[in-house]
């Protein structure tokens, strides 16, 4: 049943549901349902290593911790007060906090408790405030976003490349290193929009995006959990937990949403040669796969988000190609030979300054492009592009 969360514009329902799995002797992940300051997370005790049901619980408990407390929700108020820029990127460094917090706690016990040595956990959380979902993330669980038409990942997996399909290990995670990498994303929010948190039980089970799109959005989102569950049960051994937050009604009307692309970043975004003098109403379509990241100055833009090639157009900051003399800044299109399965050549770029990015998948590029009439004209500017590029660098 829908209810009211604090802060949030939404009614929202979630529901979570969980199996130990036949492999497992013990349950190992965690969850998080927290609708009293709308928090919602999933960790995952690092298979193979000791206390991992420990490692798992302690950073979803001290997420909430920390979030729950006075400086933390001062921080979200201010953004419900005024969501701007600045207001937003003070809750991604709120969520950063609180995961090296529950990254310190985790190192802390482990070195206190010899049984409890070499413990870890993947993290995944997400803040609802206004109309948006504030995420964050570390390890190889996943957040995904299930639209009526189309079935997004959020979350990129941190994990060593192994040539095929799997990955060979888990690079970066609550408890592994002194340091932790978080991820932040922000999306906005509809109606019928249905938040997937999952451990790699789940997901590792569910590989078809269509199958899990429809396990994802039946029944409530209890029922979803739980289908999803059973579902990833029926051949796997791992524990597999699934946490569902369905988007209910808006009761809250705003004359200032904080939309996930302002006036201002539509305009960037159409200056792109992808979106180049395309309709207003085809621009906003071809964006609904989009989803806004921040890259930290020095730090490379991948060109693959879990086994999916990527591309981006820059709203903010300026991207450095390998070549020192080439920047390109707000409109440009990054990787766009990615968008039709083309994985590119060279060193990647690197994000000369904080970038705001709108990264878009390229699974995710051709459910859009199922509109045959907006297909027509977003690979026409696509191609126009690329060979421009070609002739370019030639």
């Amino acid at each position: 049943m829908s209810t009211i969360l604090p802060r949030f514009d939404f009614r929202a329902d979630s529901g979570m549901a969980s199996d130990k799995g036949a492999r497992r002797a013990h349950y190992e992940d965690a969850a998080l349902l927290a609708p009293e300051i709308a928090l919602f997370a999933v960790a995952d005790g690092m298979g193979g290593h000791q206390a991992g049901d420990v490692a798992a619980r302690l950073a979803v408990d001290t997420v909430r911790r920390v979030l729950s407390g006075r400086d933390s929700q001062r921080v979200i108020d201010a953004y419900v007060a005024k969501a701007d820029l600045e207001s937003r990127r003070a809750v991604y460094a709120c969520l950063r906090s609180a995961f090296e917090e529950a990254n310190r706690a985790v190192l802390a016990d482990a070195a206190a408790d010899e049984k409890h040595r070499g413990m870890g956990a993947t993290l995944d959380v997400v803040w609802l405030a206004r109309g948006n979902a504030f995420i964050a993330h570390a390890g190889d669980g996943r957040i995904y976003l299930a639209r009526l038409r189309a079935m997004l990942q959020l979350t990129q997996d941190h994990c060593a490349p192994s040539g095929g399909r799997r990955s060979s290990g888990i690079t970066n995670a609550i408890g592994l290193a002194e340091q932790v990498q978080v991820d932040t994303l922000f999306v906005d929010l509809s109606r019928g929009d249905r938040l997937l948190l999952c451990t790699d039980g789940v997901h590792g089970q569910v590989e078809a995006e269509a199958e899990l799109s429809e396990l994802v959005r039946g029944g409530s989102a209890a029922q979803a959990a739980g289908s999803l569950v059973a579902r990833a049960a029926e051949h796997g051994r791992d524990n597999a937990t699934a946490v569902v937050v369905e988007i209910g009604e808006r009761f809250v009307k705003r004359t200032d949403h904080d939309r996930g692309l302002a006036a201002a970043d539509l305009e960037r975004a159409r200056q792109s040669p992808l979106l180049v003098d395309l309709p207003q109403s085809f621009a906003l379509s071809a964006l609904s796969a989009a989803v806004e990241v921040e890259v930290r100055a020095g730090e490379r833009i991948p060109r693959q988000v879990t086994n999916n090639l990527v591309a981006y157009i820059v709203l903010d900051g300026v991207v450095r190609y390998s070549n020192a003399e080439r920047t390109v800044g707000a409109g440009a299109l990054v990787f766009p030979e990615s968008l039709v399965g083309l994985a590119g050549q060279g060193d990647l770029p690197i994000a000369d300054q904080p970038c705001r990015l709108l990264r878009v998948r390229s699974d995710d590029f051709a459910e859009v492009c199922a509109d045959p009439r907006l297909a027509a004209e977003l690979y026409r500017r696509l191609a126009t592009h690329i060979a421009r590029v070609t002739l370019r660098n030639r």
